[in-house]
């Protein structure tokens, strides 16, 4: 599996929408969020570039004390792995720190998190629980 992502210093037009996969040239699938008992979240999400900082993560920061996204984000992540966002601006991503997967609202509160199953790249189909530890309305993930 490859990823490459577009270089700031070739491609410096700005956008104003978050790029497509096809535009990140990213060799990983879109993701299906299925059976979520949360709102918002069941729906498709999109790879976005591991360098680039949710908004709902920036959000939270915002809310918990106006602490500086960027070094948070990049301590938690691996600066490699995609994570991937809805049309509503929920989002899944992996956090190194705790090594568990993440599905976060759109304002960047934790819902559901699970334990990687040996891949970096794409979270796991199923083993998700809630931050309390329940499995009941917990999602299904597949790839498209």
């Amino acid at each position: 599996m490859v990823l490459s992502w577009p270089n700031p210093a070739v491609d410096s037009t700005p956008t104003q929408s978050l790029p497509s996969r096809k535009q990140l040239d990213l060799n990983v699938p879109n993701i299906r969020v299925s059976h979520a008992s949360a709102r918002g979240l069941n729906s498709l999400y999109s790879p976005r570039d591991p360098k680039t900082i949710p908004k709902g993560f920036m959000r939270a920061c915002g809310k918990a004390g106006g602490y500086a996204p960027r070094p948070l984000w990049d301590d938690i992540t691996t600066g490699v792995t995609p994570w991937f966002e809805n049309k509503q601006g929920c989002f899944i991503y992996f956090n190194c720190n705790d090594a568990h997967w993440w599905i976060d609202s759109e304002q960047g509160s934790g819902m559901y998190l699970a334990p990687h199953n040996g891949c970096l790249l794409l979270p796991p189909t199923d083993g998700w629980m809630t931050l309390t530890g329940e499995r009941a309305g917990a999602p299904k993930m597949s790839f498209d």
